[in-house]
């Protein structure tokens, strides 16, 4: 059986290199909405979606089921009409297997044409959400059952109910093979209202003077001072400070976005802090005080770099360091930095250093207080 495999796979290649200049590829992004990133799964809103697909008969003809779709894309239909091949290929493999072909966003069931080939099926998935996770490399069954082992145990550790429609995304098949992209994706109940909290978070020095700015703030229900940035798992202030870990200083911002944005955070953010100089805010030197932004998911990203290159422009003459990085970890510090500011108001450093750059905030930006 694996000679037959083995042939099935060079035939595809071979027969993907005779009709490759027949068509161009699109790529997948415009297929669904990113919603969100919980650890390495993306969380996300699939369009409404035609496919044109084949079911093998047996697990091990697997394989061979790009043969019996690749003829109808190149034109063996009933229009003797060429359709733009698109990535990536689908395998639900809750369905004994089935290949299928995501057809271009042109198209609908009516105006597709017919296949000459009557194993073939054209059919519309209603529009849903799924979690996907990514890996590299040539699939097999072994490596498929690991990645859906580890999808279900993120899913289970972030109370995400889940079905059992697992299906493989492979990305840019046949013609890369040995570090080609692959997903694993389930449909998944999933309320965004919800169980997607609006979280950012902001590193502009001393976490002590982050807080004292942000947590007065209308729309700010929360303010937690951390660490993120770095490689160091739960480190220790001491740790952090030592500038060993690549960690900032940094304060996961909660915020209600009824009644305020991101946008609005993020002028906070650069007009109450020094987003020009790197590895320093006043007195405070070190990596750890570097100005940093972490984000959760692409739409944030976005917000972010508009709203930095804005302020870059027409506050800071292009001098911005402020750093974007997507987030992998936040780290709570200690009890005793927590509400710190308003704890020790007669600390020589909150009297002297954060109290006038807190009277200064409500002065400048008095309509988020």
């Amino acid at each position: 059986m694996k000679t037959y495999t083995l042939i099935a796979v060079i035939l595809t290649i071979i027969l993907f290199f005779v009709y490759k200049y027949s068509f161009s590829e699109t790529l997948d992004e415009e297929h669904y909405t990113l919603l969100d990133n919980v650890e390495e799964i993306e969380i996300r809103e699939y369009k409404q979606l035609i496919y044109a697909s084949f079911t093998p008969e047996s697990i091990d003809q697997r394989n061979m089921s790009f043969r019996n779709i690749a003829p109808y894309i190149f034109g063996e239909n009933s229009r003797s009409e060429k359709i733009e091949m698109t990535s990536p290929v689908v395998i639900k493999m809750h369905n004994n297997n089935e290949m299928a072909f995501i057809m271009p966003s042109r198209y609908d069931l009516k105006n597709l044409p017919k296949p000459n080939n009557n194993e073939l099926e054209l059919y519309e998935e209603k529009s849903n959400i799924k979690a996907a996770i990514r890996y590299s490399g040539y699939s097999n069954s072994e490596k498929e059952k690991k990645i859906i082992s580890r999808l279900k145990s993120i899913l289970n550790k972030n109370n995400i109910s889940y079905g059992n429609d697992f299906e493989l995304l492979v990305y840019n098949s046949p013609y890369e093979f040995l570090n080609r992209r692959n997903e694993i994706t389930v449909s998944i109940k999933y309320n965004k209202k919800t169980e997607m909290e609006n979280k950012i978070y902001f590193g502009s020095g001393c976490f002590w003077c982050t807080e004292a700015i942000f947590e007065d703030v209308i729309g700010v229900t929360e303010v937690v001072s951390g660490y993120a940035g770095g490689f160091l798992k739960n480190p220790t202030y001491n740790q952090v400070t030592s500038g060993k870990t690549n960690h900032a200083e940094v304060c996961m911002i909660k915020y209600d976005v009824n009644k305020i944005s991101l946008e609005e955070l993020l002028e906070i953010f650069f007009l109450t802090h020094d987003p020009t100089t790197i590895n320093r805010q006043g007195n405070d030197i070190g990596s750890h005080y570097r100005s940093i932004i972490l984000y959760n998911n692409l739409s944030e990203k976005k917000t972010i770099d508009m709203s930095k290159e804005k302020f870059n422009i027409n506050f800071y003459e292009n001098k911005i360091v402020t750093e974007v990085q997507k987030l992998e970890k936040f780290y709570s510090a200690e009890t005793y930095h927590q509400n710190y500011y308003k704890n020790n108001l007669n600390n020589p450093y909150c009297s002297n250093v954060i109290s006038p750059k807190v009277i200064k905030a409500r002065k400048n930006l008095n309509k988020y207080y």
